[in-house]
């Protein structure tokens, strides 16, 4: 007479248990640090505070009424480590004496953006530092601090 071998191993029940157990934990871990990951380099909102820039939208309207109405010009480029900005008038000559002050943003990874305090460094040219900046576009907004209705935004690349 024959006797069947018995199986070393049997799966049981608990096994199964523990099985789908880890499974379903490592897939909702991994989920988990996807998206803080994803939140952490792009929150979702593109302009901070929007439901307040959305309210107050009738007075930036009329703040680039006054600028138009100055005739005033702008250019920027980024050069080196700085961001350079050239404020003209109507009639073409360096408007002096602004308090400008702005942001370099990133348009994919917020964690690059970077407030910016320009100086006077010739009649008209302002100068911030950005620091060393990845390759790519940027976006410049800059506006005068003070009594002066002048705003810019511009796109700039780095090369």
């Amino acid at each position: 007479m024959m006797t069947e071998a018995q199986p070393r191993f049997t799966i049981k029940g608990w096994h199964v248990l523990v099985i789908m157990i880890a499974f379903f934990g490592i897939i909702f871990t991994v989920n988990a640090i996807f998206i803080t990951t994803a939140l952490d380099t792009f929150p979702g909102e593109e302009t901070r505070r929007s439901y307040v820039q959305g309210r107050d939208y009738n007075q930036v309207v009329e703040a680039r009424r006054a600028q138009e109405a100055l005739g005033w010009s702008a250019t920027a480029n980024l050069a080196e480590e700085r961001v350079l900005v050239e404020v003209l008038d109507a009639d073409g000559a360096p408007v002096t004496g602004l308090r400008l002050e702005g942001q370099l943003q990133h348009p994919a990874n917020m964690s690059y953006d970077r407030d910016l305090v320009f100086t006077e460094v010739r009649d008209g040219v302002y100068a911030a530092g950005a620091g060393d900046l990845p390759e790519g576009r940027w976006t410049l907004t800059a506006e005068a601090a003070g009594d002066q209705p002048f705003a810019l935004e511009t796109r700039l690349w780095r090369r």
